[in-house]
């Protein structure tokens, strides 16, 4: 799916282990992404890993218009 994000979000960053790495501010701009088996976004980058959004948070997003998604 396709993601676009309108204004700064911060994102959890993942290794690949699944260890966490803090955080990052993902800029505003077109994403694709793909919704994982626990409900969270896993927004694929150019360079680097995946971040994550959790539900609560993507949710809370898209209702103040910070996020939109395009099937």
């Amino acid at each position: 799916m396709v993601v676009y994000i309108t204004n700064g979000i911060v994102a959890r960053m993942r290794r690949n282990d699944g260890t966490d790495r803090g955080s990052l501010s993902l800029l505003p701009g077109k994403y694709i992404a793909n919704k994982i088996n626990d409900g969270s976004l896993e927004i694929l980058q150019d360079a680097g890993e995946p971040v994550y959004l959790l539900p609560f948070i993507w949710w809370e997003k898209m209702e103040l218009g910070d996020l939109l998604i395009a099937a």
